[in-house]
């Protein structure tokens, strides 16, 4: 994960923000708003060569922002890998790169938040995904694995 934790740290650098809506619109990556089903929050794809982001239109605030950063992640780490196709027609497992893009929207959304962290003796996993409303599992798969 320190692999994804150094693509994280140099894109901010590049792009001068953790944001990942900034990020997107930076990179040209169109970020739209539909109705979806209550069980899918996003996904990537690409169209004539133009990324986009889709997100559930009825996602709060935290949830659109930490799916949005999960899907940037999928296009920086695993470029134009369809895993719809892949989990569909193969016997690969995609749970690895969903964990990475997990990884990847840890280490962006909490880069200016780490600074601060890493002062306080005891911060668990609990406490950052209380601060933070991030779920527990994409900050354990970031910084607890």
């Amino acid at each position: 994960m320190e692999r994804i934790k150094q693509k994280v740290d140099r894109l901010i650098e590049d792009m001068g923000s953790a944001d990942p809506f900034f990020i997107c619109e930076k990179m040209g990556i169109i970020v739209l708003d539909q109705d979806l089903p209550d069980s899918i929050n996003g996904f990537t794809i690409t169209m004539d060569g133009i990324r986009f982001i889709v997100l559930n239109k009825n996602l709060d605030y935290y949830c659109r922002k930490i799916t949005a950063a999960h899907e940037l992640g999928h296009i920086i780490l695993h470029g134009s890998t369809n895993t719809i196709k892949l989990s569909l027609n193969t016997e690969f497992c995609i749970s690895k790169y969903e964990r990475e893009a997990d990884c990847f929207a840890a280490h962006l959304l909490l880069a200016a938040e780490l600074q601060e962290l890493q002062f306080m003796e005891s911060v668990t996993c609990d406490d950052i995904s209380r601060i933070t409303h991030m779920p527990k599992s994409m900050i354990e798969s970031a910084f607890f694995d």
